[in-house]
């Protein structure tokens, strides 16, 4: 009898380190955004990124051709005007297909009320680990994934949008972090064009 309770209690504290990989892992960390810098295309030099400066930051991955993240634009700007206090906006160009020119003049058309940025050589993009334009990452003051994915439910498919959004995922993950509740949903999948190597 106790040669079997030393065995399970054997196996249970082997299996202690096993899990605990597991869960450690299932929620990403960021916290190396610090580290990185982004061209702003407003200030035309480079700026370096502080989460600690804020409750929540939102990376929101755009293409100034991209029709999804110029009709999004509006959407941004009142995200921005309604949480501006506890949330900083980066809009984030990845690669170099597009000059400091071109981003100015999208967020004039736009009248974009956020920062923009140019990730030329991808490295904020790739450890963010976007792949689509529109695409956000909203992460905590510490680097915590707090949610990843579409703006909300307007987009269900390549070239396929419902008439009317149901649901704003990100306004809700907002909300839901800044009111010290579960994040119900913390990721989506986000349609739109594929971010590119250049």
């Amino acid at each position: 009898m106790f040669k079997n309770l030393v065995l399970i209690l054997c196996f249970f504290l082997n299996t202690i380190p096993v899990f605990a990989g597991v869960f450690k892992d299932s929620v990403p960390t960021f916290k190396e955004i610090v580290s990185y810098e982004i061209q702003d295309v407003s200030l035309q030099k480079n700026i370096r990124i502080r989460l600690q400066d804020h409750s929540l930051s939102l990376f929101v991955f755009i293409s100034p051709e991209c029709p999804l993240c110029q009709n999004y634009t509006k959407t941004l700007n009142q995200l921005t005007k309604q949480f501006k206090e506890k949330v900083k906006v980066v809009g984030i160009v990845p690669g170099a297909a597009y000059p400091a020119a071109d981003v100015t003049a999208f967020a004039k058309k736009y009248h974009t009320d956020f920062l923009i940025g140019i990730d030329k050589e991808q490295l904020l993009t790739k450890y963010l680990q976007a792949a689509i334009t529109p695409q956000v990452v909203l992460v905590d003051s510490i680097g915590n994934l707090v949610y990843k994915g579409a703006i909300d439910d307007w987009v269900i498919g390549l070239g396929k949008k419902k008439e009317k959004v149901t649901k704003h995922y990100l306004a809700d993950a907002i909300n839901q972090y800044l009111q010290l509740m579960p994040v119900v949903i913390k990721s989506t999948k986000a349609y739109g064009c594929k971010i590119n190597d250049l």
